[in-house]
């Protein structure tokens, strides 16, 4: 069926009509009266132009150069005040269009017809329960740039666009048309495949277009004992109208976090969380509770299995006491918003491993109490070809100060946590951006004072989209450094993968400082099989290591230079195919070969919209 999809996308062409006209059958919010229909359709008549000609002359605009760096807010401003009458919804088809604008798209392709019957569109009510706004309303743009970002960023939507036109020529009410674009709700991922094992990932992400999904992941290896297992999960966005998502599942395939290296771990779990939806939103928090245990697939001895249950029970609540991002008024605030966060961490352990283990903390119980106090603006702007294959991606601009305080007990010990972290994004001259931050924290003894005190910095360059005639280019560049000058519990870090290097594992090296560059250049090509579109990709990694007393920079710089090209399809849910050949001029211990190929999928990366989120500690890995 999938292969009939994509020969259904290969039928698109022709220009792209711009036209956002809600059709007849779609049913407005609010239901009048036989005599209010007719009379407001002979004012319709007689005071404004049809539906069809506004939508198409005011609102149906092509995206403009993301370098303008124009707020999301800036298109609704000039409507601001005004009384919504009536909310309109119209879903652009999954296959066919070529983008959310294309909303008149018609054809008589059997197979396009085929394609997109298979998918279930996501419901009205769905659509109606995201938003932030209801008739009889008055108009506020900041509210609807927050909830036009919201709905672009539920995993089931691809893209969405909320419109406003007149009602008449001369009133001060509005209707408001919401346009969504689905994206096709199955999909899979084959991540391992030989004649010893495979495993693979199918999933539903709009199940039933109800805002629901379902996964289920399986594994058969032939070394395993059990070889066979499974993961089932189950997700819900926005429950009720809450805004919480929730998910319930479980994992026999050791992809949920373990505890330690050579470990194999399963887990039962279930999360609830309500994010940052709004830049206003009073109250976020979440809550995760799982039961976690090894599994011995290699069916080794009583002496060497580290057999072990443990649980965890982590709850977290924010509140917005001082939402600055907008006036009563509706007009911009330029203060900060400020926001109090409290975090409780407990993992508990029911089954020890082996007494050999007992010294090692991770094998211990763990408990922590983290508040934040968090100083922060955020604004954002709609650009395309960051991440993405051509989607509209919601970047943020702004800062954040965060100022943490807690204690923690761990190994039986009592410690003091402190910590600073300061963020901000800059629009450099050239029209880039520039994505800085700055860490301090420390762990606090009575006996020992500072312990496992963490430094980080990190800098992060976004260039202007340069368009060329055959093909769209940015540069992104990213250097991080991080150092632990008084490890206590805190183990050295490495260089593999994403820790350093990607294509670089089983490193026989560490230290407890690091420095990380990496340089990507990005083609864009508007070469386009399918469906799928093609970006082609030049790397420069590198990564230093050092111990406390040692000079980082007398140290050895190791080095990948790659050549590649993703392969991503935005109208399906499938990760991007990556395909990278790398160059390692030296090769650390514990690797073999100067030249690494990989052929694998990976995630969809986006920009991080929620300001606020779970306190937690500075990471050091």
């Amino acid at each position: 069926m999938l292969v009939a999809c994509w020969w259904c996308i290969a039928a698109t062409g022709g220009p792209v009509t711009l036209d956002t006209v809600p059709v007849i059958r779609d049913t407005p919010v609010v239901k009048t009266s036989w005599w209010k229909r007719n009379l407001q359709e002979l004012k319709n008549k007689r005071y404004r132009d049809s539906l069809l000609s506004r939508l198409s002359r005011d609102n149906a605009t092509s995206p403009g150069d993301d370098s303008s760096i124009q707020k999301s807010e800036h298109v609704f401003l000039p409507q601001q005040g005004r009384h919504i009458r009536r909310i309109y919804f119209r879903r652009v088809q999954v296959f066919g269009p070529n983008d959310i604008y294309d909303t008149t798209f018609q054809s008589s392709n059997r197979l396009l017809k085929l394609a997109n019957n298979m998918h279930y569109d996501s419901r009205q009510w769905v659509i109606k329960q995201s938003l932030f706004f209801h008739p009889g309303d008055t108009v506020n743009a900041y509210e609807l740039a927050d909830n036009e970002r919201y709905l672009r960023n539920l995993p089931f939507i691809q893209d969405a666009r909320i419109y406003l036109t007149s009602a008449s020529s001369n009133s001060d009410s509005v209707d408001i048309n919401v346009v969504t674009k689905d994206v096709f709700e199955y999909g899979g991922d084959l991540s391992e495949l030989s004649n010893t094992n495979a495993k693979f990932d199918i999933y539903n992400n709009d199940l039933f277009g109800a805002g629901q999904s379902f996964a289920f992941g399986f594994l058969w290896d032939k070394t395993f004992m059990p070889r066979v297992g499974t993961q089932v999960q189950y997700t819900k966005s926005n429950i009720g109208g809450t805004f919480i998502d929730g998910s319930v599942g479980y994992t026999y395939l050791n992809n949920n976090a373990p505890l330690d290296t050579n470990t194999y771990e399963g887990s039962y779990y279930i999360s609830l969380n309500r994010p940052l939806y709004r830049r206003v939103t009073p109250v976020i928090g979440g809550l995760s509770l799982a039961k976690n245990f090894s599994i011995n697939i290699h069916s080794l001895g009583d002496s060497l299995y580290r057999n072990y249950q443990y649980n965890i029970v982590d709850a977290w609540v924010g509140y917005n006491c001082w939402p600055g991002m907008e006036r009563s008024n509706g007009s911009e605030a330029r203060g900060p918003s400020l926001a109090i966060l409290l975090r409780h961490y407990n993992l508990y352990f029911t089954q020890y491993p082996i007494p050999q283990y007992k010294a090692d903390p991770v094998y211990n119980n763990r408990r922590y109490l983290l508040g934040e106090f968090a100083l922060y603006r955020q604004d954002f702007f709609k650009a395309h070809y960051f991440f993405g294959f051509g989607r509209t991606e919601d970047v943020p601009l702004g800062y954040t100060i965060g100022l943490y305080g807690g204690e923690e007990t761990w190994v039986q010990r009592q410690r003091a946590y402190s910590g600073l972290n300061l963020q901000k994004y800059w629009v450099t001259p050239l029209k880039g951006l520039l994505n800085t931050q700055l860490g301090l924290s420390s762990f606090w003894h009575p006996g020992t004072g500072s312990e496992d005190a963490v430094i980080h910095g990190e800098v992060d360059y976004y260039s202007r989209l340069v368009t060329f005639p055959w093909s769209r280019f940015r540069e992104f560049i990213m250097l991080d450094y991080l150092d632990c000058p008084n490890p206590f519990f805190y183990k050295p870090l490495n260089i593999n993968n994403q820790f350093g290097i990607y294509g670089i594992s089983n490193t026989q090296i560490n230290g407890f400082q690091r420095l990380n560059m990496r340089a990507y250049s990005n083609f864009y090509t508007p070469l386009k099989v399918y469906g799928f579109k093609f970006n082609l990709q030049a790397t420069i990694q590198t990564s230093q290591l050092a111990y406390r007393d040692e000079n980082l920079f007398d140290n050895r710089l190791y080095a990948g230079f790659g050549l590649g090209c993703e392969v991503r399809n935005e109208n399906l849910t499938f990760n991007t195919l990556k395909i990278d050949a790398n160059y390692y001029p030296y090769v650390p211990p514990g690797m073999r070969g100067n030249f690494y190929f990989e052929i694998t999928t990976v995630s969809d990366f986006r920009f991080n919209i929620f300001a606020l989120t779970a306190p937690s500690y500075l990471s050091y890995r």
